[in-house]
């Protein structure tokens, strides 16, 4: 799955690395982000009026109602599901964005049940993007409506394969005009919903200060010794 990733680089930064979209950003002195958490503002870049705009928005969308009439917020959406039919199709269809990220974490399990954190990210150290879906959260004390973004998901590759059975849909530089294209439906983009190839990304592992979401700073992402004797990994609740 994906529930936490980091960002770290400065506004600057940014645009350069998305320079061929020439994004116009709504947000302003946006600050490296180590452990980006559900509920927290991410950012995101979509097509508005012709133009690729960059702004923040909630991680985690309120879903569709269940047959029961209930409703439950969503950070993740399985490829799979997304296209398939109905509401996650329609996002998948119109509502397309670009989620930026320097990497994403996740937590391998060792005996015990113990757990270690991962860090996974590009191995060039470059900036990627990862699939996201804009839909909205709602706020069942006031009915507010907030833009929201949930992240899709996909079968792991080699690489994450080893650490957890998901993982983010991570898109090719040269595959985000085409993500972002509002002339491109679902069908138009389904093969983008694969893992990326393994020699994209690398991973090491990281110290436990990131399981706590309070908890920010470069020294986040700074190699820890590996623990051996792992045992098979667990689902996490997200």
């Amino acid at each position: 799955m994906c529930g936490r990733f980091g960002l770290s680089r400065a506004q600057r930064e940014l645009a350069g690395e998305f320079a061929d979209l020439n994004p116009r950003f709504d947000v302003r002195d946006l600050e490296p982000r180590y452990n980006i958490a559900p509920t927290q503002p991410v950012l995101t870049l979509c097509v508005d009026a012709g133009r690729v705009r960059a702004s923040e928005v909630r991680w985690g969308i309120t879903g569709p109602a269940s047959r029961d009439g209930t409703r439950r917020d969503l950070i993740n959406v399985r490829a799979e599901t997304a296209l398939g039919t109905g509401w996650f199709r329609e996002l998948l269809e119109r509502r397309r964005v670009l989620v930026p990220a320097s990497h994403f974490y996740e937590w391998r399990t060792l005996r015990g049940r113990r757990r270690q954190p991962m860090l996974i990210g590009p191995a060039s150290g470059d900036v990627f993007a990862l699939a996201g879906l804009l839909g909205g959260w709602t706020d069942e004390a006031t009915g507010e409506i907030v833009p929201a973004v949930a992240i899709l998901t996909t079968e792991p590759n080699g690489l994450v394969s080893e650490i957890h059975n998901r993982m983010p849909v991570v898109l090719s530089r040269s595959s985000w005009g085409r993500w972002l294209d509002p002339d491109a439906g679902a069908g138009d983009v389904a093969d983008l919903l694969a893992p990326c190839p393994d020699g994209l990304l690398c991973a090491r592992p990281v110290s436990t200060l990131v399981n706590d979401v309070a908890n920010e700073g470069p020294a986040l992402v700074e190699a820890a010794p590996v623990v051996e004797r792992e045992v098979d990994q667990l689902e996490l609740p997200w």
